[in-house]
């Protein structure tokens, strides 16, 4: 379904009729790029970095002002612009209400106010342009002041769709099942959903992210299989702000070695490049495969899940499968919660609180064994007095 347009057009005037339209422009995409560089410095994905810029760059031309000196008499919006006293905060509340009218998720809103709010004040951090000659913004276009507020943020409430379960035990294995015996012997691409498959049990079986996944080698190197030693490493972990990416490890499972090997003997070695490009996982030109590839291929597979009558969580996605893994472990392994934390590259139990989601059977299959050993302690306390 496609999505209302969220942005209120704004047509106001121009104050710094003087500037040409090419330098303003310039200095636009100058500050615009001086942020998105800090991304860089701060070592974010290449897919951070993307986002950003897709979501800013689309954002600035989602809002329309006049311009004489525009061929068309309007143009996009300029940082400045948005940065204006009074204008700049009406523009924010309008974007906050149009999203929340279009029932966005709480989450998501806070996701693009917060990507607006860093930007705006690595501007009033910053509040020059960058080039051979520096000039002060507030010299050339005049005040601009912080528009996105605390207040617009919405209070977070926790959406149906995080209250539902995981694939855990029988479930995940019958989703494995579903790609292997089925999927993959009616798809025409055989290599392709192949390749898939082996990416999901991957997934499932060692809690990497879709990220750590693409980024795997096959190839020395930097090998980052080993089955001798029953784990997986990725160079490619998630670190703290400004750490760079951190090696780590996790277990390497008798179902993801036996997938795994079939993968690398059989399959892998029809793609292209398969012996130049080091990635574990190839596309169907050779190159490392993409988040996107990844992503759209999860989607296809959840879909004619569906259609073949698996009951699934509303939203599966590649997370979804570090989830499973990381409450599979839990359910197996209760006592080595800081074996989880460190496989799953957490510095913190309330981050791997919200990836351990127990099934209520679960729930009732534990406190039956607890009630029962208590029943066969034979051991009771007697109280005469309360």
């Amino acid at each position: 379904m496609k999505r209302p347009n969220l942005v209120v057009v704004h047509r106001t005037e121009i104050t710094s009729a003087c500037i040409p339209l090419s330098e303003k422009l310039a200095d636009h995409h100058a500050i615009l790029q001086g942020y998105l560089d800090t991304h860089v410095t701060r070592n974010h994905s290449k897919r951070t970095i993307d986002s950003e810029q897709q979501f800013l760059k689309g954002w600035f031309e989602g809002f329309m002002v006049q311009d004489d000196q525009h061929p068309d008499g309007e143009r996009s919006l300029m940082i400045w612009e948005a940065m204006t006293p009074v204008l700049g905060r009406q523009r924010i509340i309008e974007f906050s209400k149009g999203l929340i009218t279009s029932e966005f998720k709480p989450r998501t809103v806070n996701t693009y106010l917060g990507k607006l709010r860093r930007l705006f004040q690595y501007v009033l951090d910053n509040p020059y342009i960058p080039g051979n000659e520096v000039q002060l913004i507030i010299t050339k276009y005049g005040r601009i002041e912080q528009p996105v507020k605390e207040y617009d943020y919405p209070v977070h409430i926790l959406d149906p769709e995080d209250e539902g379960f995981v694939l855990t035990g029988k479930q995940l294995t019958q989703f494995y099942d579903f790609i292997r015996k089925e999927y993959i012997s009616h798809n025409p691409k055989k290599l392709t959903a192949s390749r898939d498959y082996t990416m999901i049990v991957l997934a499932g079986e060692s809690g990497l992210r879709a990220n750590e996944i693409l980024n795997l080698d096959a190839l020395k190197p930097h090998r980052d299989i080993f089955y001798e030693h029953n784990c997986i490493q990725t160079r490619h972990g998630k670190g703290v702000k400004g750490s760079g990416k951190r090696i780590r490890k996790t277990i390497f499972t008798p179902l993801a070695q036996a997938t795994l090997h079939v993968y690398e003997e059989q399959i892998r070695p029809n793609f292209p490049n398969a012996k130049s490009n080091p990635a574990l996982f190839l596309s169907e030109s050779g190159e490392r495969i993409s988040y996107q590839a990844m992503w759209r291929s999860l989607h296809v597979i959840v879909c004619e899940a569906r259609k073949a009558g698996l009951e699934l969580p509303h939203s599966l996605a590649w997370h979804s499968l570090r989830k499973s893994f990381a409450t599979n472990f839990m359910e197996q392994n209760p006592d080595k919660i800081w074996v989880l934390m460190d496989m799953m590259g957490h510095r913190n139990p309330s981050t791997l609180h919200c990836y351990v989601k127990h099934s209520r059977s679960y729930y009732d299959r534990v406190i039956d064994s607890i009630v029962k050993n208590l029943g066969s302690s034979g051991t009771f306390m007697v109280v005469t007095k309360f």
